[in-house]
């Protein structure tokens, strides 16, 4: 095979994980799957949210109640994944989902359906997926080796962009041609095939090891285990200083709850248009994730991590620049330029993700990887809620597109300025962290 066939090759997604772990690749299915419905339902539970309730603040406080399940969800599934059968903990936690969902179908089937019902759903549905998501986050490293690590987080990052995708445009065009009801029955029929696919992981792969079985009779209460998961994420500066860079962008490029107003009330397109909203930052982040085949040999991955948070506080600025000039009376080319800059910021969050995800892994040993994987999926579930409300808040007061400009451009004011000072822990930590595996990536 040629050099130039190599170098080529070596750009898109490295299929090996797949190709060598069948546990890995049944998990991958049930996880796309999974990602699928998920993305299905956000969207359409956002948009029915804003036609009964005609405001952003409760597409918001759907999210917090969302957040709400899912902080409490983590607080049991984050030790629960480090000391019990992760694979039992991952199959029933989506088969309560299954009830969420059904619970979401019957409300809009109503003649009114009540906004009550939906935030007690939406509550538990983080509860259930808070439950199960530190065992799914934490079982990666028993299906791959660490050399492949980086490999696998770009294949999931490709499930959850297709996902995040395809999901849109689907509820975009059954929202506009017919009714939350034929959404939510389409992710009834997700939801349940997940758990089914679960139960075909093998029974023994993803029990706890040796030593932690022994220690279960003394095992601590749970505020003192994650007080020790706290206190690792605390003392590693390269997981604490990644946490916190992703805490950054999350408060203040959490954009997610201004789409159905964007959509209906600046760009005037309905719900196909906010389904065309919350794909187009699937549309960059898909580019990457396919393209990924660069984290095999990236040698300086906080850099990457760092400037393309950045970039990401930049195209979500461009974006509010680009909303004020269509509500000013701009030309028609610019809702197009909105889309993009959101496909920009996707491209960004993603390329973030991947790295960061590896890192997290790499720097974490096995005995706690299910709590800190807990505290990075709780700030990845509280700072887009809390984000969320924020932008909703200045959207009301302000305008949609002022909050998108000030939310841009304090993401990247933020983190340029932490990197000016020469003794930032930020700039200590991640600007100069080297690959640890070397030549065969993160």
């Amino acid at each position: 095979m040629s050099a130039r066939r190599l170098r080529w090759q070596a750009l898109f997604a490295d299929l090996e994980p797949l190709r060598q772990s069948s546990p890995f690749r049944i998990l991958y299915i049930a996880r796309s799957v999974s990602l699928l419905s998920i993305s299905v339902l956000a969207v359409t539970v956002a948009w029915q949210v804003y036609a009964l309730s005609g405001s952003s603040l409760h597409v918001a406080g759907v999210t917090i109640g969302l957040a709400t399940g899912t902080l409490a969800g983590l607080l049991w599934g984050g030790t629960l994944a480090d000391h019990g059968d992760r694979r039992f903990i991952m199959i029933w936690g989506r088969a309560a989902y299954v009830g969420v969902v059904c619970l979401l179908w019957a409300n809009s089937l109503r003649p009114e359906p009540g906004l009550t019902l939906i935030y007690l759903a939406t509550l538990l549905s983080g509860l259930t997926s808070g439950i199960s998501a530190p065992a799914l986050m934490a079982a990666l490293p028993r299906m791959v080796p660490d050399h492949h690590l980086a490999s696998a987080g770009a294949l999931n990052a490709l499930a959850m962009e297709l996902g995040r995708l395809i999901g849109p445009l689907i509820a975009g065009m059954l929202l506009a041609r017919s009714s939350p009801a034929m959404c939510y029955g389409l992710v009834l029929v997700g939801a349940t095939l997940v758990p089914l696919l679960l139960a075909r992981l093998p029974r023994d792969l993803l029990l706890p090891e040796p030593q932690e079985s022994q220690q279960h009779t003394t095992r601590p209460p749970m505020f003192r285990q994650w007080l020790e998961g706290v206190r690792y994420v605390a003392s590693n500066r390269v997981i604490a200083c990644l946490l916190g860079l992703d805490l950054v962008a999350m408060l203040f490029v959490s954009v997610h709850t201004l789409m159905p107003q964007l959509g209906d009330a600046v760009l005037a397109g309905g719900p196909q248009m906010v389904g065309y909203l919350y794909a187009a930052p699937a549309v960059g982040a898909l580019l990457v994730a396919v393209s990924s085949g660069w984290t095999r040999t990236l040698a300086r991955p906080g850099r990457v991590v760092i400037l393309c948070t950045v970039l990401w506080g930049a195209a979500v600025m461009l974006a509010g620049f680009t909303a004020a000039g269509i509500h000013e009376g701009g030309n028609a080319w610019a809702p197009w330029l909105v889309l993009a800059c959101f496909a920009v910021s996707g491209m960004t969050d993603t390329a973030t993700d991947i790295v960061r995800g590896a890192l997290l892994q790499l720097h974490t040993p096995d005995s706690l990887r299910g709590r800190v994987s807990g505290l990075w999926l709780l700030q990845g579930s509280v700072g887009p809620a809390l984000g969320g409300l924020q932008v909703a808040g200045l959207a009301t007061i302000w305008s949609p597109a002022r909050a998108l400009v000030a939310g841009g451009a304090l993401c990247a004011g933020v983190v340029t300025l932490a990197m000016a000072f020469p003794r930032s822990p930020l700039r200590g930590a991640l600007w100069r962290l080297s690959s640890r595996a070397g030549k065969e990536g993160i």
